[in-house]
C-alpha cells in the first residue's frame, strides 16, 4: 500500500522499491488532515504514471464538525469523481471507489448508487458515520476499537452484502494484530493503515497475535506497557522468536531506529493477515477457535471480541430467520 500524497510534489514520481502488487491510495484523507486541496488532474496523472494494480478515485472523506449537508455535498463530489475516473482514465478494472455515508438511509442510498454506476469488484469503506459525528471530540485517525465501531461496521458490511456484490476494503483499519483479526472476522476483504508507522515513531512495536508495546527503556509507560518491564515473559518470548527482517538481522535496532520498528510492525501485520486468510479457508469455526484461544483470551480487548462474536452471529441468525432483514 502506498499513497499519492507521498509523491504529490515530485517532478518525476517513481517507486524506490519493488512493490510486487501496488495498491495506491489517492492521499485524500492525509490531505484533508493537513488542509491541502488536491488537484483532480494531478492525482490522475500521478496514478497513470505510477501504474498501480489498484487505486482509489479522488474522494472527499469527512472530518469532525462537518455538517450533514456538507457531508452530502462531499459525497456527491466523490460520486462525480468515480464516474469521471471510469470514463477518463486508463485505470478501468483497477479502480476501488470509496463509499461514505452520514446516516443509515444515506448508506443504503449510496450503496445502491454504487451498485448501479461503479464498475468495480472492491469498494473502499471510508467515512461511515451518523449525525453525532459533527460533535465528535478526541483522537481522530486510525479507527479505534470500540463497540460503536463494531456496530457501525457490522451494519455497513451486512448492508453492502444485502444490496450489492461488492467485496469490502476498509481504510484506516489494521494498525495492530488484534484489529486485523477483528476486521477479518467481521468480513472485511482487505484493509490498510499507516498506524504501524505512527506507532513506530512513538517508540512502539506490535507483537504477533498481540497489541502494541513500548520497546524503549523500561521507564516508558505512555500508551501501554513496556516489553521489558514487569512480568512480560510471554511478550519477550514472542519478540525473541520474531522472524521479521529486522529481528533476523539485529533486534537491537528496534530500540534505536523508528524505521526499523516500522519494518518490524509492517511485517507482523502482514503476517497476521496471512494467518487470518489461511484459517478462513479452513472455515469460520476454525478461525473463531483460534481467536478464542490464541489471540484474545488474555487480551485487554477480549470484551470487544466477545461482543463482536455476538454481533456477527446475530446477523447470521437474522439472515436465516428473516432473510437478512
Amino acid at each position: 500500500m502506498d499513497s499519492v500524497i507521498n509523491y504529490y510534489n515530485d517532478e518525476d514520481p517513481t517507486l524506490n522499491y519493488d512493490a510486487g502488487y501496488l495498491f495506491l491510495d489517492n492521499g485524500a484523507y492525509t490531505a484533508r488532515m493537513r488542509d491541502i486541496e488536491l488537484d483532480v488532474e494531478k492525482v490522475i496523472a500521478l496514478q497513470e504514471k505510477m501504474d498501480p494494480d489498484l487505486t482509489i478515485p479522488l474522494d472527499y472523506p469527512f472530518l469532525p464538525q462537518t455538517s450533514t449537508l456538507s457531508m452530502e455535498k462531499m459525497w456527491n463530489k466523490t460520486a462525480d469523481n468515480i464516474r469521471y475516473w471510469q470514463d477518463s482514465t486508463n485505470r478501468k478494472g483497477r479502480l476501488v471507489p470509496s463509499l461514505h455515508s452520514w446516516s443509515k438511509k444515506s448508506l443504503k442510498n449510496n450503496i445502491s448508487w454504487m451498485q448501479k454506476y461503479a464498475d468495480a469488484d472492491l469498494v473502499a469503506l471510508g467515512s461511515i458515520v451518523d449525525n453525532t459525528f459533527t460533535n465528535f471530540k478526541g483522537f481522530f485517525g486510525d479507527r479505534q476499537p470500540t463497540k460503536e465501531l463494531v456496530n457501525m461496521l457490522t451494519y455497513a458490511l451486512s448492508t453492502i452484502t444485502d444490496q450489492s456484490d461488492f467485496k469490502v476494503h476498509v481504510m484506516g483499519w489494521g494498525s495492530s494484530p488484534l484489529m486485523v483479526h477483528l476486521g477479518y472476522y467481521l468480513g472485511i476483504k482487505s484493509m490498510d493503515t499507516m498506524g504501524y508507522r505512527r506507532k513506530a515513531a512513538f517508540g512502539k512495536i506490535v507483537l504477533p497475535g498481540r497489541g502494541e508495546r513500548h520497546i524503549g527503556d523500561s521507564s516508558t509507560t505512555f500508551g501501554g506497557r513496556n516489553v521489558w518491564s514487569g512480568n512480560n515473559s510471554e511478550d519477550l518470548e514472542l519478540l525473541r522468536n520474531c522472524d521479521c527482517p529486522i529481528c533476523r538481522m539485529n533486534q537491537d535496532l528496534l530500540r534505536s531506529d523508528w524505521k526499523a520498528r516500522a519494518i518490524h510492525n509492517e511485517w507482523v501485520i502482514k503476517n497476521e493477515a496471512k494467518t487470518a486468510e489461511a484459517l478462513l479457508k479452513v472455515g469460520i469455526d476454525a478461525y473463531e477457535k483460534y481467536l478464542d484461544n490464541a489471540v484474545f483470551l488474555n487480551s485487554g480487548l477480549n470484551h470487544l471480541w466477545q461482543y463482536t462474536k455476538l454481533r456477527v452471529k446475530y446477523h447470521r441468525i437474522s439472515e436465516i430467520l428473516f432473510g437478512g432483514c
